[in-house]
């Protein structure tokens, strides 16, 4: 008889993990990317306004999204696979996969769709 309470605390602590889990999910970042009304969950196309790279392969790009007018910043590093196998110039309609890494939007993928040249 002396378990009994302790496995009554441990089943409502479970209950409660369980439930603040299912919130995680709910409020997560890949939730709200749905709601944004870009072109899918972590994707935007748009133009380039700038784009500034360091050495070593890193940089940031900004992009005007097509679809709200919005201004994005995304940060770009050596695991950024861009297609084709260049960096966009300024004015070239883009499409980029990403991910919030802890509120900076890291670039994984950068389409280049319509080209100046």
């Amino acid at each position: 008889m002396k378990w009994m309470p302790h496995k009554k605390t441990m089943l409502v602590f479970m209950v409660i993990f369980f439930v603040l889990v299912g919130m995680g999910g709910v409020f997560s970042s890949n939730t709200t990317a749905k709601d944004n009304k870009e072109i899918g969950p972590n994707e935007i196309q748009g133009k380039v306004l700038s784009i500034r790279t360091h050495p070593f392969g890193r940089g940031i790009i900004e992009v005007k999204s097509d679809q709200t007018d919005e201004v994005y910043t995304f940060y770009a590093g050596l695991d950024t696979v861009y297609e084709p196998y260049r960096y966009p110039a300024l004015g070239e309609t883009i499409k980029v996969h990403y991910f919030n890494d802890r509120g900076r939007l890291q670039a994984m993928l950068v389409e280049i769709l319509k080209s100046l040249h």
